[in-house]
């Protein structure tokens, strides 16, 4: 009974011990985990946009179905200097999930976050038609561009969500310059 006792008490103060050594570490790592989190959510808004703080909007996107989210990005003043789409089209082998940064009435950028299309789509190969919408102010515009060769459907993806996101900044936020 004796030897009992003495097992159970080693063995709550290892736990004791454990759960403290537990506690130090996820104190330790808790603030640069949520830095690299956060860094990783805002890297691919920060690659069509530029590196400012984002905050989500609560927006209606209804007719918009490839709207998935949407960011104001905002400069040390608190000021909205322009808006970060996050986009999902259907392609031709699933979603091509996507980034499209719109500011001073213009698309900023375009990234590709993710997409199980055809080998290529997110990579350099495609760095000429992404390039091809910055400077786009026209939702029929986006539509207009030149199709990837090879990859027509995963193509019509990434205009369609051009597109929805020009729309969109015109119709329901009210962006000026986009027509």
């Amino acid at each position: 009974m004796r030897e009992t006792v003495k097992l159970g008490v080693r063995l709550m103060l290892f736990a004791l011990v454990a759960g403290l050594l537990l506690a130090v570490v996820n104190a330790v790592t808790e603030e640069p985990i949520a830095r690299n989190e956060r860094l990783k959510a805002d890297g691919s808004r920060i690659a069509v946009i530029g590196d400012y703080d984002f905050e989500a909007l609560q927006t209606d996107t209804t007719g918009y179905d490839a709207i998935q989210s949407v960011y104001a990005a905002l400069d040390d003043d608190g000021q909205t200097v322009g808006y970060v789409y996050e986009l999902s089209s259907r392609g031709y082998g699933g979603d091509v999930v996507l980034s499209v940064g719109i500011r001073d009435g213009a698309v900023s950028g375009v990234s590709v976050a993710s997409h199980a299309e055809t080998k290529g789509l997110g990579t350099a190969d495609e760095a000429p038609f992404l390039q091809s919408f910055v400077g786009l102010t026209q939702a029929d515009a986006a539509q207009g561009v030149d199709a990837m060769s090879g990859a027509t459907v995963s193509s019509n993806a990434v205009r369609g969500a051009v597109s929805q996101a020009l729309a969109h900044a015109r119709d329901v936020l009210g962006v000026e310059g986009v027509e």
